[in-house]
């Protein structure tokens, strides 16, 4: 855990219920209708704020001034606040909660990035701290200065015809074409964001402040989105040799060999298993079922040929886990937990498989973008346990169970995934 000095809710609890609970096993008794219970003191002691063990990256250094500069201006939108910020500055109480909720997530958005663990998840939190703070900001403004609808709109329509500028221009340059697709991949996302991106303005009904504020975060998370995709392509070019090329033809190339190789495992797939409320293994299949068939399939329907192959890699990792999971499940298991050391061995075992995922992949960078969207599956189940309390029944532990056990699969079929991805690059 990233704040591995705070004790967990349930850690408190075991410490103040632990004479009362010594001896106590983990399977507790049997309800009435007959199904085990399990003390919540005996599961893992887990964080109800916990995050991924394995987060977002990518190769390339982003610079530390960059970074500063989205701090700063994190700061400069929050100094337009003024303080206090009570019922005399906006007297609508339900439109002052939404500023100051904003201004506040922005400076958590900050404290997030300075605990990042890679520099790219700073990016990342820096720009949503942009975007909320530019929400408060923005609505403050309507109040102080008179900003429009119309004011704000405008600026994001100007950024959009930028940033499209940019993407039309830009060139995919790279060297090896692995590290290109990577890097090229969180590029071609941010682009697509800043262009492509319709927000949906929910807060009309709430009246014009709460409107313009919308279109104001809306306005800087275009900028925000376009000018990370720059900074990006700037420092990825810049750490290439001298003669190093353009890697569009072998990234099209790669994508659609991939997109084939999904199509096909698409066609093959066995019909969606029919969701029985009581039978864990079922909605596990279904829960899988639904990952390996939806996603990619088309290189148009990619942000570009890069996150095409990133995607597909990861869907074939899907497919690997799906195909996996049913033999288990043909083959008699129901996973079924009636223990705490179960779960424990279950969750275990997903945090064991995602590092091996890293370790054993013939691309540690391909397999973090798969790795790294399935590590929030642990998370979630330990936030799930973190919210236990007494006696649980089994059932109650079908969410951490799922989570796990779809985690755990995933991971393990990355290496394989990578494998073809790595392979395909390599051969177009």
């Amino acid at each position: 855990m990233r704040d591995g000095g705070r004790i967990t809710r349930r850690g408190l609890l075991a410490l103040a219920g632990s004479t009362a609970l010594a001896g106590c096993n983990t399977l507790e008794g049997i309800r009435s209708g007959g199904e085990p219970t399990i003390s919540a003191y005996d599961l893992p002691d887990v964080d109800e704020e916990a995050e991924p063990a394995v987060v977002a990256s990518v190769p390339v250094e982003i610079g530390a001034e960059y970074l500063g500069g989205a701090r700063d201006r994190i700061d400069d939108l929050l100094s337009t606040l003024p303080t206090p910020f009570g019922p005399d500055e906006i007297p609508n109480g339900h439109v002052r909660e939404r500023l100051v909720d904003a201004a506040e997530h922005a400076t958590t958005d900050q404290s997030e990035a300075r605990r990042a663990e890679t520099e790219f998840e700073a990016l990342r939190s820096l720009r949503r701290g942009r975007e909320n703070a530019r929400y408060a900001a923005a609505g403050w403004a309507v109040a102080d200065e008179g900003l429009t609808v119309e004011d704000v709109r405008a600026e994001r329509r100007e950024a959009v015809t930028e940033a499209a500028e940019f993407r039309e221009r830009r060139e995919y340059v790279g060297a090896d074409p692995v590290r290109a697709a990577l890097v090229h991949a969180r590029i071609e996302d941010a682009l697509r964001w800043a262009v492509e991106d319709d927000p949906v303005h929910r807060s009309q009904r709430d009246g014009a402040l709460l409107t313009v504020a919308e279109w104001g975060e809306a306005a800087e998370s275009t900028r925000a989105h376009a000018a990370d995709a720059r900074h990006l392509q700037e420092r990825f070019a810049a750490s290439l040799p001298d003669d190093a090329g353009t890697v569009d033809a072998t990234l099209t190339g790669a994508a659609e060999a991939l997109l084939a190789d999904v199509r096909d495992r698409q066609s093959s797939l066995p019909p969606e298993p029919t969701v029985d409320d009581q039978e864990r293994a079922t909605r596990l299949l279904d829960e899988l079922h639904w990952e390996a068939e939806s996603g990619t399939k088309q290189l148009a329907e990619a942000a570009g040929p890069a996150s095409a192959v990133v995607d597909a890699t990861g869907q074939l990792a899907h497919f690997r886990a799906f195909d996996q999971v049913r033999q288990r499940v043909d083959d008699g298991e129901r996973f079924r937990v009636e223990s705490a050391e179960a779960v424990r061995t279950l969750r275990s075992d997903a945090l064991d498989a995602l590092q091996s995922a890293l370790a054993e992949s013939p691309s540690s960078g391909l397999a973090r973008t798969v790795v790294a969207d399935v590590a929030w599956r642990v998370a979630n189940g330990d936030r799930n346990l973190a919210r236990l309390n007494g006696e649980v029944q089994a059932s109650r532990l079908d969410r951490p169970v799922r989570e796990y056990v779809v985690a755990t699969a995933v991971a393990r079929a990355t290496p394989w995934a990578v494998e073809q991805g790595v392979d395909a690059l390599a051969s177009n």
